[in-house]
């Protein structure tokens, strides 16, 4: 199995949200790094993910989402012509650009799961019902694959 976190989950234990489904979102991504780590569930990491990490203009939360994505990911994938391609056609399909390109990249890695915090992206995904990658919420993801 594979795991893409998008942009939105490593940047959320930073946000400093305290409404009880940010909270919850926390304390799950959490889990499911944890998880990963232990059993040995692949953590695919992109140049989208750090592209938008990078535009994190507070130095000292640009530098602890960069360690904590830097810390959990065991697979990168580089951006590709093939990706760029593919993240074209999903931006004419209706998704936004950088949830294209990491609709795309997760699929270039083989990703079986994409996981994002982004409700928009999860919305704009299920109306296009795809099948290769499953995008949802990291609350969902746990008993979706019964851990």
């Amino acid at each position: 199995m594979k795991i893409y976190l998008d942009n939105c989950c490593y940047n959320r234990p930073y946000d400093g949200y305290t409404d009880a489904k940010s909270v919850m979102e926390v304390a799950t991504i959490k889990a499911i790094i944890e998880i990963c780590g232990i059993v040995g569930i692949a953590m695919v990491g992109s140049f989208a993910t750090e592209v938008e990490i990078d535009k994190i203009r507070k130095y000292d939360k640009w530098k602890s989402v960069r360690n904590y994505y830097e810390s959990t990911i065991t697979e990168y994938v580089s951006l590709t012509v093939a990706i760029s391609t593919r993240a074209q056609s999903l931006q004419a399909l209706g998704l936004k650009e950088m949830d294209s390109f990491h609709l795309a990249s997760a699929e270039a890695a083989g990703a079986d799961f994409l996981i994002t915090t982004d409700i928009r992206f999860i919305n704009a995904y299920e109306r296009l019902n795809f099948s290769f990658v499953k995008v949802m919420n990291p609350i969902h993801f746990l008993p979706e694959v019964g851990i």
